[in-house]
């Protein structure tokens, strides 16, 4: 993280640590492979949108610090954050999708409209952080939900990918090892349904932006699907 002298480098540290050549999708098999040709599993796959998120998240910190101690003004702050977040969307839908070529320009205006909802959210934060609503010990704290909700796109990409691939049946799975809100645990309760029946993780649920869910996909009564 060393050399973030300029708002401009957060930028070009996102995108030089993307880097699609560490995996590749098999649309066959509907299966992804890493940089040595094998399978990856899907928690290998889900790992590379973590890292993006983890890696929004230290930046969106660091930019959140900045402006509490005033080295950056409100209005940099924000034009900031929001091409951060375009770059860590676009990325995690590249995942999802499984490559930028497999893209349409549907799926990316998509996008578009998705990050015009993250927008208007980060309008209001930082309403809240002008009027003095948020002190810079809660802006550091709710700046992480926004690194954690690129998820969201990229299950999105990660179900339009598998009904291309004939999927037709989903159903949702809890992380064991997290703490799930009621809303998640109902949708878990309802095992296969068809796809499109259940939102994706992180929508319409308490957990919003930490839901730890994830999502199965089947070929009606077929084996499930690694993602």
């Amino acid at each position: 993280m060393q050399g973030l002298n300029n708002l401009s480098s957060f930028a070009a540290v996102l995108e030089q640590r993307f880097d699609q050549s560490s995996w590749s999708y098999d649309p066959r098999s509907g299966r992804y492979r890493g940089a040595n040709g094998r399978f990856l599993s899907q928690s290998a796959v889900e790992a590379l949108v973590d890292g993006r998120a983890n890696k929004l998240g230290t930046l969106l910190r660091r930019l959140t610090k900045r402006l509490a101690d005033g080295n950056i003004t409100l209005d940099q702050w924000q034009q900031s954050v929001r091409e951060l977040l375009k770059i860590a969307h676009v990325q995690a839908a590249i995942i999802g999708h499984g490559g930028r070529d497999s893209m349409t320009a549907s799926d990316w205006g998509r996008i578009g409209q998705g990050l015009r909802e993250e927008y208007r959210y980060l309008e209001g934060f930082a309403r809240d952080l002008l009027d003095g609503r948020v002190s810079p010990a809660m802006g550091l704290a709710r700046i992480g939900l926004y690194a954690q909700a690129i998820r969201k796109s990229y299950w999105q990409g990660t179900e339009l990918r598998q009904q291309k691939q004939g999927y037709s049946m989903m159903r949702r799975i809890l992380d064991p090892q997290a703490i799930h809100c009621d809303d998640c645990r109902i949708y878990a309760s309802r095992g296969l349904v068809p796809i499109g029946s259940l939102p994706m993780p992180g929508q319409r649920c308490a957990c919003r932006s930490n839901c730890k869910c994830r999502v199965e996909y089947k070929r009606g009564a077929g084996l499930s699907v690694q993602v």
